[in-house]
Order: C-alpha cells, then sequence, then structure tokens
C-alpha cells in the first residue's frame, strides 16, 4: 500500500495537471440593461436569467461544485435592482421580477464556499479602459473588488480584467469620455472623488463590447447628461444686474451641491471697456449650502455689458461651466462727469470772456464819444 501510494504521488509531481485540463473558470457578466434612473430600456435579462437562459444555465445546471466563478459585480447589482422591482422605459409590464430573485437564490447557493474573483465593473474592453480611463485602472480594479464583496457578505480572490474584444467606438464618445475622465481629475482637487464614483463605474460599464451601436446611442446620451449635472453641482448662478453707481459690490451667488467642503476662486472679466472688475479673495463653501459673493466693479460709460464668470480651483484650472452676467450700466461714470464738468467750465469761461469783451468794446465807444 505504502509503495502505492508513493508512486501515485510521484506521478502526480512528475505529471502535474496541464492548464488545459484545469476547470474553465465559470464566468458571470451581462452588458447593462438599464439607464442611470434605474428604468431598463427592454426586459431581455429576465429571459436570460431563466433555467434555460445563457446566464441561468450556468447556476441552476451545475454538477460539479469546485469551480472558478468569475463574477462582474455591475450584473449581480443589476439582477438585484430586478429583484426588488423594476419598470421598462417602454411602459411595458416587467415579468423579471421573480425570476431575479430566484436566480440570486440559486448563485448566493452554490458560491458560498467557491473562488470568487471580481470581473472590473461592467467588463469593458481592457483596450479602451487603458486608453480612455487610464487614470481610474487601479480605482476601477480597487472598486469593483469592494462592491462584489459587499454583495457575497466575504472577500474575494482580487480583480480581473478579462475582456480582450476591441469595440468601434466613434471619435465623439472618445473625446467625450477622455473629456469626462479629465474632468473628475480635476474635480478631484476640489471634492471628494467618491462623489464621481457611480459615474465613474458607468463609463466603464459602457465600454463593454456587447453593447451594440444602437443600445449604446441612448445609454451614452444618458450618460452625458448625468455627467453635466455632475459638472454643474457646484456652480455660479445666473443674474442680471442694474448697475446705478459708479463703484458698486454685485451679489453673485455661488452654489455648492456636492457633499463636500470646498474652496475655489471667482475669476471675472469684462466683456467691454465700460465696466473695470476687481479680483475677490478665494471662496469657502459648505458642502450643500450656497453663499453671496460681493464682486467689485467700477463703471466707466453708460450702456449695456457682461461679465464672464467662472470658478476655478486654487490652482486656477476652470471647474464646471461659465456664466454670463448681464449688467444695464445707467450711471454717469467719474471720467464723463469730469468731461462734463469740464467742458462746462470752458463754456462758462468762454461766456465770460465774451461778455468781458463786449463790456470793454461798450466802454470803448463811450469814450470816443465823449
Amino acid at each position: 500500500m505504502k509503495r502505492l501510494i508513493f508512486f501515485a504521488l510521484t506521478v502526480i509531481f512528475i505529471f502535474p495537471v496541464s492548464p488545459a485540463n484545469a476547470a474553465t473558470p465559470l464566468v458571470i457578466t451581462e452588458p447593462t440593461h438599464r439607464l442611470i434612473d434605474g428604468k431598463f430600456i427592454n426586459d431581455q435579462l429576465s429571459t436570460k436569467l431563466l433555467p434555460t437562459g445563457e446566464l441561468g444555465k450556468i447556476v441552476f445546471n451545475i454538477r460539479n461544485i469546485n469551480k472558478d466563478w468569475r463574477v462582474d459585480p455591475a450584473t449581480i447589482e443589476e439582477i438585484t435592482a430586478m429583484s426588488n422591482g423594476y419598470g421598462v422605459i417602454d411602459g411595458s409590464t416587467p415579468a423579471g421580477q421573480q425570476i431575479a430573485k430566484d436566480w440570486l437564490a440559486q448563485f448566493y447557493r452554490i458560491t458560498r464556499a467557491q473562488t470568487v474573483t471580481a470581473i472590473i465593473y461592467g467588463n469593458p474592453s481592457e483596450y479602451w479602459v487603458k486608453k480612455l480611463l487610464p487614470e481610474q485602472i487601479e480605482y476601477l480594479k480597487a472598486t469593483s473588488e469592494i462592491k462584489l464583496e459587499e454583495y457575497l457578505g466575504r472577500a474575494v480572490a482580487g480583480t480581473i480584467g478579462v475582456n480582450s474584444t476591441q469595440q468601434k467606438l466613434s471619435k465623439s464618445v472618445q473625446s467625450a469620455f477622455v473629456f469626462a475622465d479629465k474632468q473628475f481629475i480635476l474635480m478631484q482637487t476640489l471634492v471628494d472623488q467618491k462623489e464621481f464614483t457611480f459615474l465613474k463605474l458607468r463609463m466603464a460599464q459602457l465600454l463593454n463590447p456587447a453593447i451594440t451601436s444602437a443600445e449604446l446611442t441612448p445609454l451614452f446620451k444618458d450618460f452625458q447628461s448625468s455627467f453635466n449635472q455632475s459638472r454643474n453641482k457646484l456652480r455660479i448662478s445666473k443674474s442680471k444686474f442694474t448697475v446705478t453707481s459708479s463703484k458698486q459690490e454685485l451679489p453673485i451667488t455661488v452654489i455648492n451641491e456636492f457633499g463636500s467642503n470646498v474652496k475655489v476662486k471667482l475669476t471675472t472679466r469684462a466683456l467691454n471697456s465700460k465696466v473695470i472688475v476687481r479680483p475677490t479673495e478665494a471662496i469657502e463653501l459648505a458642502a450643500n449650502s450656497k453663499l453671496q459673493v460681493l464682486l467689485p466693479i467700477e463703471v466707466l460709460a453708460s450702456g449695456d455689458s457682461s461679465l464672464l464668470t467662472q470658478l476655478s480651483n486654487l490652482n486656477n484650472k476652470p471647474i464646471g461651466f461659465p456664466v454670463y452676467i448681464s449688467l444695464k450700466l445707467s450711471v454717469i461714470s467719474p471720467v464723463a462727469t469730469w468731461i462734463t464738468s469740464g467742458a462746462a467750465i470752458i463754456l462758462f469761461a468762454a461766456a465770460v470772456f465774451q461778455s468781458v469783451r463786449r463790456f470793454r468794446r461798450g466802454q470803448g465807444k463811450v469814450a470816443r464819444g465823449k
């Protein structure tokens, strides 16, 4: 018996199990089917979760319990949302709530004691993530791992990117993602990056090659709308002013809808020479608050003018959207007053001079007459 055991161990060490014979990982991932507001663009996911569906077969027809699971937390998140009740944008009656509950119950049951590795959120194309979101790779990996651990209630075996497919993306989509990535990096100089976690994950989710061009159009438009709303959380309120004094302080309202305190600068320039703008100090804004900043100006001439205002971080990098403030200048400036007064003095002097001349002429005529 000892010889038999020794022989078996020798065979194992000399001829180890090759990777080709290793268990094939079970992959749970599905491109997104819903908008940012939670509504689903279709009800295809419910069909895929049935025991006969693509995702259903993986969890309901399992035989060998020793499996290597690779799971996309975005997919689990979407199935969980479906299990809690959902709507479809076309108004049709959703059919997947109970189906999603059954799928999740089976998934958690069979993976309870299994090795699970997180896939980067949304299973994006590795090529596009590296090209469009290079600064976010480590953040996406860490966040994906944390999210999956929250759903499983236990640790996972790290995070991987497994999607080697490269889909075609329009130049406009590429440019928009690069710009958004740069904006997130810039905004992180002011607020906690957790403020943008959802949108960062959403970008990764939209880079899944399994999303068709027709599906990507409304999903990308939805992302752009949410991204602009996020940029506009820190903003200057639009306003109009009628200025009646040569020197005046305009009450400019600055709004912070982020959950973090911020310190910013207000950069302003006049769009014509009728008004001069004086600089202001840095502004400190509490989370979810408004503040009026007094902007000193000096009027040089009456008429219409406008100011271009922009918030920036302390390194003078512009934040959010610029705002135009309209001005109606109804005031005689010091320069105009000086010119008017000078002209009046000259006219008065000329009149006195003329009067003196007439008086002297009159005196001369009287003298000659005598």
